[in-house]
């Protein structure tokens, strides 16, 4: 099967190339440039499900896969806290699943340079810590948790998740198709 992920990110491509491996070896997963239509750092859990959902399409339909696949990383602010949020979206053009990933809470700096300069997360991130293009490394995850986990784990566990009602079938009925 060919599959399409909906980013030119090769972290995205790396991390749905790993996990697909495990379960459908033989795949032939392929970068497709997608727009998420959504701001450059999503700003709730809805919108950055959007950003993975509009790359899930536009990327299988351009590249005429039968799967595309869409990851975004975005904030969700719970109580007066902010936290990163990722989300996969995997689509075969007759449905959708969904799949979310780690949060973690965002130090008050990059919030701040986000929100009241319009940062990139990776931007905000790269300049609290001193370093380029982190974002296509470690990430915000490794930076702050000291390499513990990177980015691209927290891209495989989505992937993981959204496949979830494709892996196991017989637990999901149609209603777990999260379609938009």
């Amino acid at each position: 099967m060919k599959i399409a992920v909906g980013s030119e990110n090769p972290l995205k491509l790396s991390a749905v190339s790993s996990v697909l491996e495990r379960i459908r070896a033989g795949d032939r997963v392929i970068s497709v440039a997608a727009e998420s239509g959504v701001s450059h750092t999503p700003l709730s859990n809805s919108e950055t499900i959007a950003g993975a959902r509009r790359r899930a399409r536009e990327s299988r339909e351009a590249a005429g896969t039968e799967w595309g696949v869409g990851l975004e990383g975005g904030m969700n602010r719970v109580g007066g806290t902010w936290f990163t949020c990722v989300w996969c979206v995997i689509s075969d053009g007759q449905r959708e699943t969904v799949g979310g990933g780690v949060h973690f809470q965002l130090p008050d700096r990059v919030v701040r340079a986000i929100l009241e300069e319009g940062k990139e997360m990776g931007t905000a991130m790269d300049e609290l810590a001193g370093t380029t293009m982190s974002k296509r490394r470690t990430g915000a995850e490794g930076l702050l948790t000291a390499g513990l986990i990177d980015r691209k784990t927290t891209f495989e566990i989505a992937v993981v998740y959204a496949l979830a009602p494709r892996l196991s079938p017989e637990y999901y009925s149609p209603a777990a198709d999260l379609s938009g």
